[in-house]
């Protein structure tokens, strides 16, 4: 009698699993996930700092001037980000960053992108301005003189 209540109990956990399956497989052919989307999941995990605080977005001017945005339309945009007592201001023209670290301190800059980084130095007043950049996703490493490194989120020039 106790080998049939072992068979009973596993046969829950195998309907389940044999029903997820049948899910996933079914979602994998009606609604798979595009392949470069998945790509640039791993990418970007890949990419985390676990040894940097992040700095949240805290204003971006698209998100002010939303009813009336038109990229493309000359106007630059500003965007802050905030980790403790760092804040990374930033004005993206075009594809150029210029940008000053809260604090008038020197400052060590990585622009990450998916396939590496540009390193950028702010001076000793914390502004920092990078050259001509290619279009696509970005983010901030942001090591000040004095404390620990930051990273902001992802953005899109």
């Amino acid at each position: 009698m106790d080998d049939a209540m072992d068979g009973a109990m596993d046969d829950p956990m195998d309907g389940d699993m044999e029903l997820e399956e049948r899910l996933r497989a079914t979602a994998e052919r009606l609604d798979p996930v595009p392949a470069g989307l998945f790509e640039e999941a791993m990418l970007a995990y890949a990419l985390r700092s676990l040894d940097a605080e992040l700095a949240e977005l805290t204003f971006d001017s698209w998100e002010e001037l939303s009813a009336t945005r038109v990229r493309g339309g000359g106007r630059a945009r500003l965007l802050s980000f905030a980790a403790g007592e760092v804040v990374v201001e930033l004005e993206v023209t075009g594809r150029r960053l210029v940008g000053r670290v809260s604090g008038g301190t020197p400052a060590e800059i990585v622009v990450q992108r998916r396939d590496g980084g540009t390193p950028v130095r702010a001076d000793e007043l914390g502004r920092f301005t990078t050259g001509e950049l290619a279009p696509g996703p970005l983010r901030l490493r942001v090591s000040p003189d004095r404390g620990g490194p930051v990273v902001t989120t992802w953005i899109l020039i």
